[in-house]
């Protein structure tokens, strides 16, 4: 006769302390490794914020733009060189080749 899975757990010992410890601990793995690399997108593609360069004669805008900003979207429709991103803060976003634009289509 087979043995239902409550006996079973009542051969090996029940749930005890070992099964808590393995259950936390492959949890806490699990997390890591699939967490991480979901989480992770968020801060490599964030978007720090702009402003017109000085004495900019196409982009007359005044103060910084932040992702939320009504005009944030404005620096799409002039050239490179009329905008520059506010701090040092890096990610993909700021890690394009201003120097020589290629189009890719």
């Amino acid at each position: 006769m087979a043995l239902t899975t409550d006996q079973y757990l009542e051969k090996i010992g029940s749930f005890g302390r070992y099964q808590i410890t393995l259950l936390i601990f492959l949890n806490g793995l699990i997390f890591f490794w699939f967490g991480w690399p979901v989480m992770i997108v968020a801060f490599i593609t964030a978007e720090p914020a702009w402003r017109c360069v000085a004495n900019s004669s196409v982009c007359q805008l005044a103060g910084t733009m932040k992702p939320r900003h009504d005009n944030y979207s404005f620096r799409c429709n002039i050239s490179r060189d009329q905008w520059e991103f506010v701090d040092d803060f890096t990610s993909v976003v700021t890690e394009v080749d201003t120097a020589s634009p290629r189009t890719y289509f």
